[in-house]
Protein backbone atom coordinates (compact mmCIF):
# COMPACT_ATOMS: atom_id res chain seq x y z
CA UNK A 1 0.00 0.00 0.00
CA UNK A 2 1.22 3.12 -1.00
CA UNK A 3 -0.78 6.48 0.89
CA UNK A 4 0.20 9.88 0.44
CA UNK A 5 -1.46 13.18 1.97
CA UNK A 6 -1.02 16.79 2.88
CA UNK A 7 -3.78 17.50 4.67
CA UNK A 8 -3.81 21.17 6.39
CA UNK A 9 -7.30 22.20 7.58
CA UNK A 10 -9.05 24.21 10.25
CA UNK A 11 -11.35 22.26 12.34
CA UNK A 12 -12.61 25.27 15.16
CA UNK A 13 -10.24 25.65 17.18
CA UNK A 14 -8.23 22.88 16.04
CA UNK A 15 -5.85 22.59 12.67
CA UNK A 16 -4.62 19.81 11.34
CA UNK A 17 -1.31 20.11 9.59
CA UNK A 18 -0.38 17.04 8.64
CA UNK A 19 2.19 15.54 5.46
CA UNK A 20 2.64 11.75 5.21
CA UNK A 21 4.33 9.59 2.72
CA UNK A 22 4.18 5.83 3.55
CA UNK A 23 4.54 2.60 1.28
CA UNK A 24 3.65 -0.31 4.03
CA UNK A 25 2.01 -3.62 4.11
CA UNK A 26 0.13 -5.01 6.94
CA UNK A 27 -1.14 -2.75 10.29
CA UNK A 28 0.42 0.85 10.91
CA UNK A 29 -0.37 1.87 13.92
CA UNK A 30 -1.70 5.78 14.56
CA UNK A 31 -0.92 6.60 17.80
CA UNK A 32 -1.51 9.69 20.09
CA UNK A 33 -2.93 11.15 23.49
CA UNK A 34 -7.04 12.37 23.28
CA UNK A 35 -7.42 15.37 20.55
CA UNK A 36 -4.54 14.28 18.82
CA UNK A 37 -6.05 14.53 15.34
CA UNK A 38 -6.10 10.79 15.18
CA UNK A 39 -9.89 10.47 14.25
CA UNK A 40 -9.56 13.64 12.19
CA UNK A 41 -7.46 12.21 10.03
CA UNK A 42 -8.78 8.92 9.45
CA UNK A 43 -12.40 10.44 8.57
CA UNK A 44 -10.37 12.61 5.70
CA UNK A 45 -8.98 9.68 4.56
CA UNK A 46 -12.49 8.00 3.93
CA UNK A 47 -13.68 10.83 2.76
CA UNK A 48 -16.23 11.47 5.49
CA UNK A 49 -14.56 14.73 6.17
CA UNK A 50 -14.35 17.29 2.83
CA UNK A 51 -11.60 19.83 2.46
CA UNK A 52 -12.95 23.56 2.46
CA UNK A 53 -11.98 24.83 -1.15
CA UNK A 54 -9.34 27.42 0.40
CA UNK A 55 -7.16 25.20 2.62
CA UNK A 56 -4.84 22.55 1.37
CA UNK A 57 -5.93 18.81 1.22
CA UNK A 58 -4.18 16.45 -0.92
CA UNK A 59 -4.86 12.39 -0.47
CA UNK A 60 -3.30 9.46 -3.04
CA UNK A 61 -4.01 6.11 -2.05
CA UNK A 62 -1.62 3.47 -4.69
CA UNK A 63 -1.14 6.06 -7.22
CA UNK A 64 -5.32 7.48 -7.37
CA UNK A 65 -5.99 10.62 -6.55
CA UNK A 66 -8.68 10.64 -3.99
CA UNK A 67 -9.01 14.48 -2.89
CA UNK A 68 -7.38 17.47 -4.25
CA UNK A 69 -8.95 20.97 -2.80
CA UNK A 70 -6.52 23.07 -5.48
CA UNK A 71 -8.32 20.76 -8.22
CA UNK A 72 -11.86 20.61 -6.73
CA UNK A 73 -10.83 16.66 -7.10
CA UNK A 74 -13.13 14.93 -4.44
CA UNK A 75 -14.13 11.16 -4.35
CA UNK A 76 -17.24 10.33 -2.25
CA UNK A 77 -16.47 8.02 0.50
CA UNK A 78 -18.37 4.77 -1.13
CA UNK A 79 -16.46 4.97 -3.75
CA UNK A 80 -12.92 4.69 -1.94
CA UNK A 81 -12.72 1.15 -1.40
CA UNK A 82 -11.54 2.48 2.66
CA UNK A 83 -13.39 0.41 5.04
CA UNK A 84 -13.52 2.01 8.41
CA UNK A 85 -14.93 0.50 11.82
CA UNK A 86 -15.95 3.10 14.55
CA UNK A 87 -15.64 3.46 18.12
CA UNK A 88 -19.92 2.91 18.02
CA UNK A 89 -19.97 0.34 15.68
CA UNK A 90 -23.08 1.63 13.51
CA UNK A 91 -24.82 -1.45 12.31
CA UNK A 92 -28.01 -1.35 10.76
CA UNK A 93 -30.07 -2.46 13.53
CA UNK A 94 -33.22 -3.16 11.65
CA UNK A 95 -30.75 -5.96 9.97
CA UNK A 96 -29.49 -9.39 11.61
CA UNK A 97 -25.93 -9.65 11.84
CA UNK A 98 -25.85 -11.87 8.38
CA UNK A 99 -27.90 -9.47 6.82
CA UNK A 100 -25.60 -6.35 8.06
CA UNK A 101 -22.70 -8.87 6.23
CA UNK A 102 -24.45 -10.11 3.14
CA UNK A 103 -25.25 -6.33 2.81
CA UNK A 104 -21.54 -5.45 2.94
CA UNK A 105 -20.46 -8.05 0.52
CA UNK A 106 -23.59 -6.73 -2.08
CA UNK A 107 -22.63 -3.09 -1.97
CA UNK A 108 -18.70 -4.16 -3.00
CA UNK A 109 -20.20 -5.88 -5.71
CA UNK A 110 -15.94 -7.81 -5.28
CA UNK A 111 -15.59 -11.47 -3.87
CA UNK A 112 -14.34 -10.83 -0.50
CA UNK A 113 -11.06 -10.82 -0.51
CA UNK A 114 -11.64 -13.12 2.68
CA UNK A 115 -13.08 -16.17 2.73
CA UNK A 116 -16.21 -15.65 4.56
CA UNK A 117 -16.41 -18.67 6.67
CA UNK A 118 -13.02 -17.91 7.82
CA UNK A 119 -14.29 -13.81 9.01
CA UNK A 120 -17.50 -14.85 10.81
CA UNK A 121 -14.46 -17.76 12.74
CA UNK A 122 -12.19 -15.36 13.50
CA UNK A 123 -14.27 -12.71 14.74
CA UNK A 124 -16.40 -15.10 16.64
CA UNK A 125 -20.05 -14.72 15.57
CA UNK A 126 -21.54 -17.68 14.40
CA UNK A 127 -23.67 -17.85 17.18
CA UNK A 128 -24.90 -14.15 16.44
CA UNK A 129 -25.69 -14.40 12.74
CA UNK A 130 -29.59 -14.96 13.53
CA UNK A 131 -29.47 -12.32 15.89
CA UNK A 132 -31.01 -8.67 14.93
CA UNK A 133 -28.15 -6.49 15.32
CA UNK A 134 -29.94 -3.79 17.78
CA UNK A 135 -30.30 -6.96 20.43
CA UNK A 136 -26.27 -6.98 20.45
CA UNK A 137 -23.94 -6.23 23.64
CA UNK A 138 -21.17 -3.29 22.73
CA UNK A 139 -18.62 -5.90 22.63
CA UNK A 140 -20.47 -7.86 19.57
CA UNK A 141 -21.46 -5.08 18.17
CA UNK A 142 -18.05 -4.11 17.27
CA UNK A 143 -17.11 -8.22 16.29
CA UNK A 144 -19.84 -7.75 13.84
CA UNK A 145 -18.51 -4.38 12.53
CA UNK A 146 -15.05 -5.92 11.92
CA UNK A 147 -16.18 -8.77 10.44
CA UNK A 148 -18.63 -6.41 7.73
CA UNK A 149 -16.06 -4.07 7.01
CA UNK A 150 -13.35 -6.82 5.94
CA UNK A 151 -16.17 -8.41 4.06
CA UNK A 152 -16.59 -4.97 2.33
CA UNK A 153 -13.30 -5.77 0.42
CA UNK A 154 -11.52 -2.38 1.05
CA UNK A 155 -8.07 -1.77 -0.38
CA UNK A 156 -7.59 -0.24 2.96
CA UNK A 157 -9.04 -0.30 5.98
CA UNK A 158 -8.89 2.13 9.22
CA UNK A 159 -9.59 0.47 12.84
CA UNK A 160 -10.84 3.31 15.39
CA UNK A 161 -9.89 1.96 18.72
CA UNK A 162 -12.04 -1.43 17.60
CA UNK A 163 -11.04 -3.51 20.50
CA UNK A 164 -11.71 -0.75 23.63
CA UNK A 165 -15.29 -2.70 23.97
CA UNK A 166 -14.26 -6.84 23.79
CA UNK A 167 -13.41 -8.38 27.01
CA UNK A 168 -9.71 -9.56 27.16
CA UNK A 169 -10.37 -13.17 25.64
CA UNK A 170 -12.52 -11.25 22.73
CA UNK A 171 -9.56 -9.16 22.23
CA UNK A 172 -7.02 -11.56 22.27
CA UNK A 173 -8.58 -13.13 19.55
CA UNK A 174 -9.32 -10.23 17.29
CA UNK A 175 -5.53 -9.45 17.40
CA UNK A 176 -4.55 -13.06 16.09
CA UNK A 177 -7.25 -12.35 13.34
CA UNK A 178 -6.50 -8.93 12.18
CA UNK A 179 -3.31 -10.00 12.40
CA UNK A 180 -3.98 -12.54 9.72
CA UNK A 181 -6.14 -10.35 7.60
CA UNK A 182 -3.22 -7.47 7.55
CA UNK A 183 -1.32 -9.82 5.42
CA UNK A 184 -4.33 -9.13 2.34
CA UNK A 185 -5.72 -5.70 3.76
CA UNK A 186 -3.75 -3.41 4.74
CA UNK A 187 -4.88 -1.38 7.87
CA UNK A 188 -4.39 2.03 9.98
CA UNK A 189 -4.96 1.14 13.27
CA UNK A 190 -5.81 3.37 16.28
CA UNK A 191 -5.35 2.55 20.05
CA UNK A 192 -4.41 4.12 23.46
CA UNK A 193 -3.12 0.91 24.17
CA UNK A 194 0.53 0.60 24.13
CA UNK A 195 1.34 -3.05 24.69
CA UNK A 196 -1.93 -3.43 21.91
CA UNK A 197 -0.09 -1.19 19.41
CA UNK A 198 3.62 -2.27 20.11
CA UNK A 199 2.05 -6.20 20.15
CA UNK A 200 0.15 -5.10 16.55
CA UNK A 201 1.88 -2.61 14.57
CA UNK A 202 4.57 -1.85 13.00
CA UNK A 203 5.34 0.75 11.54
CA UNK A 204 4.07 3.60 13.98
CA UNK A 205 3.03 7.25 13.50
CA UNK A 206 2.47 9.01 16.25
CA UNK A 207 0.42 12.48 16.03
CA UNK A 208 0.24 15.43 18.91
CA UNK A 209 -1.93 18.68 18.05
CA UNK A 210 -2.85 17.68 14.60
CA UNK A 211 1.07 17.22 13.78
CA UNK A 212 3.26 14.25 12.98
CA UNK A 213 6.03 14.48 15.51
CA UNK A 214 7.29 10.83 14.55
CA UNK A 215 7.39 8.44 12.18
CA UNK A 216 9.47 4.73 11.88
CA UNK A 217 9.64 1.19 12.74
CA UNK A 218 8.08 -0.05 16.40
CA UNK A 219 11.58 -0.79 17.54
CA UNK A 220 12.71 3.11 16.53
CA UNK A 221 9.31 4.28 18.42
CA UNK A 222 9.00 2.46 21.22
CA UNK A 223 10.33 4.49 23.62
CA UNK A 224 8.47 7.49 22.66
CA UNK A 225 5.06 5.76 23.07
CA UNK A 226 3.80 7.65 27.18
CA UNK A 227 3.70 5.00 29.71
CA UNK A 228 0.43 4.58 31.27
CA UNK A 229 0.06 5.51 35.02
CA UNK A 230 -2.97 4.46 37.14
CA UNK A 231 -3.76 4.31 40.71
CA UNK A 232 -5.55 1.26 42.45
CA UNK A 233 -7.02 0.19 45.35
CA UNK A 234 -5.80 -1.77 48.37
CA UNK A 235 -7.86 -4.90 49.22
CA UNK A 236 -5.67 -6.55 51.17
CA UNK A 237 -2.62 -6.60 52.14
CA UNK A 238 -0.57 -9.36 54.65
CA UNK A 239 2.63 -7.60 55.90
CA UNK A 240 4.39 -10.75 57.05
CA UNK A 241 3.75 -13.02 53.59
CA UNK A 242 4.03 -10.06 51.42
CA UNK A 243 0.58 -10.94 49.55
CA UNK A 244 -1.03 -8.12 48.23
CA UNK A 245 -4.42 -7.59 46.30
CA UNK A 246 -4.97 -4.60 44.27
CA UNK A 247 -8.05 -3.51 42.27
CA UNK A 248 -7.61 -1.64 39.18
CA UNK A 249 -9.27 -0.04 36.84
CA UNK A 250 -11.56 -2.62 34.39
CA UNK A 251 -10.16 0.05 31.29
CA UNK A 252 -6.35 -0.62 32.07
CA UNK A 253 -6.45 -4.99 32.47
CA UNK A 254 -5.71 -5.66 29.27
CA UNK A 255 -2.35 -3.89 29.89
CA UNK A 256 -1.28 -6.89 32.37
CA UNK A 257 -1.08 -10.69 32.16
CA UNK A 258 -0.94 -13.27 34.41
CA UNK A 259 3.01 -14.10 35.61
CA UNK A 260 3.82 -10.52 34.26
CA UNK A 261 6.22 -8.28 36.65
CA UNK A 262 5.36 -5.11 36.91
CA UNK A 263 6.73 -2.08 39.32
CA UNK A 264 4.94 0.00 41.74
CA UNK A 265 5.10 2.92 43.37
CA UNK A 266 3.31 3.10 46.84
CA UNK A 267 2.20 6.17 48.41
CA UNK A 268 2.10 6.56 52.48
CA UNK A 269 -1.60 7.16 52.09
CA UNK A 270 -1.82 3.21 50.70
CA UNK A 271 -0.78 2.51 54.05
CA UNK A 272 -4.27 3.07 55.55
CA UNK A 273 -6.14 0.88 53.30
CA UNK A 274 -4.50 -2.66 54.68
CA UNK A 275 -6.82 -5.30 55.74
CA UNK A 276 -5.89 -8.90 56.44
CA UNK A 277 -5.23 -11.04 53.41
CA UNK A 278 -7.97 -13.64 53.27
CA UNK A 279 -6.93 -15.37 49.80
CA UNK A 280 -9.26 -15.90 47.09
Amino acid sequence: MQLALSIHQKLGNFALALDLSIEAQGIIGVFGNSGAGKTSLFRFIAGLNQSESNQACRIELDGQLLEDSTQGKFVPAEKRRIGFVFQDSRLFNHLTVEQNLKLAIKISRRKPLIDVEDVIQGCGIRDLLAQSAEALSAGQRQRVAIARAILGSPKLLLLDEPLAALDIDSRQRLLEFLNRVSQSIPMLFISHSVSETLTLCDPLILLEDGKIVAQGSREDLAQKLPKRRASALVEAYHPDSGELRLKVDPELLPEFAEGQRIGLVAEPSWLKSRAPFKGN
